[in-house]
């Protein structure tokens, strides 16, 4: 289904906090609920998917595209990534290694854009989307330049890449988290260091998917869930049916969320106009 973009957050059904029943998602998630990790588990164990292609952290920032079938393989992927993972370019030669059939994709909104417009508009004989069951994209401000923000965290701050043991976002800040102690940079700062292509785009929330996900500052431990359609309803739902997840009702959050589509609106007018 092709969003209509109503509004910068596209087309919405129904907005809500979610988080996992399952205590080990809980303890492994940390930076929201684990809503999405919950409902992907019961995509898993009630068979409506084979396999769900996401990325994992290897190394410092670094990640790959990896290809999870259960619940244990799906918490090895929790965690920001918070640099870009070649992630269109592998997933076919994932899912063809793995002979998957019905796969969800966990993925950024500029990944979102190009599954959901491959399996909505096929249009070359290599497309897989027919194969894609669900596109699930996360809230994102965008991601590093990896090795110009590498290098300003070792010049600046003398942290070294295989130090990082995981970056969270606050409100007005990046935490670098290592095993010595956790520092903390000014956000305008840090996306000084981001992806050009980042800096231009406008989708915060992935208005290309079945289901957005992420968090707010006022809900802590708990996801916001955008769902966009019938496919996308069915599967919240059903996870909370199934006892997967809980759900309370989000649209009170829905103006947190907006901020950050705008600012992240903002900043690529800004840029577009710097380009232009």
């Amino acid at each position: 289904m092709m969003p209509f973009g109503e509004s910068l957050l596209g087309q919405i059904r129904a907005v809500y906090l979610g988080r996992g029943t399952d205590k080990e998602i809980l303890r492994r998630k940390v930076a929201s609920g684990g809503a999405v990790t919950a409902m992907l588990t019961y995509a898993l164990e009630k068979g409506l998917i084979d396999g769900i292609v996401t990325s994992k952290r290897t190394k410092g920032l670094e990640g790959e595209a990896v290809v999870a079938r259960t619940k244990e393989e799906l918490l090895e992927t929790a965690g920001n990534r918070w640099s870009i993972v070649p992630f269109a370019a592998r997933i076919k030669a994932k899912i063809e290694e793995e002979d998957l059939k019905k796969v969800a994709v966990v993925c950024l909104p500029c990944q979102a854009q190009f599954f959901g417009q491959m399996r909505d508009f096929p249009i070359l004989e290599a497309d897989f989307g027919n194969r894609i069951r669900y596109i699930v994209s996360l809230f994102c401000m965008g991601t590093f330049a990896f090795e110009a923000f590498l290098n300003y965290l070792r010049v600046k701050y003398g942290v070294r890449a295989e130090e990082i043991v995981d970056i969270k976002l606050t409100r007005d800040f990046l935490e670098i988290h290592r095993e010595s102690g956790v520092l903390t940079i000014p956000l305008r700062e840090a996306f000084s260091y981001l992806q050009t292509g980042c800096l231009v785009c406008s989708d915060y929330t992935g208005v290309w998917s079945d289901i957005s996900a992420g968090f707010v500052e006022s809900e802590p431990g708990w996801t916001v869930i955008i769902t966009r359609n019938q496919r996308g309803e069915e599967l919240v739902r059903g996870a909370e049916n199934d006892g997967y997840l809980e759900l309370r009702d989000g649209s009170h959050v829905l103006g947190e969320v907006l901020k950050g589509a705008r600012e992240k609106l903002a900043r690529a007018q800004r840029n577009m106009a710097q380009l232009l």
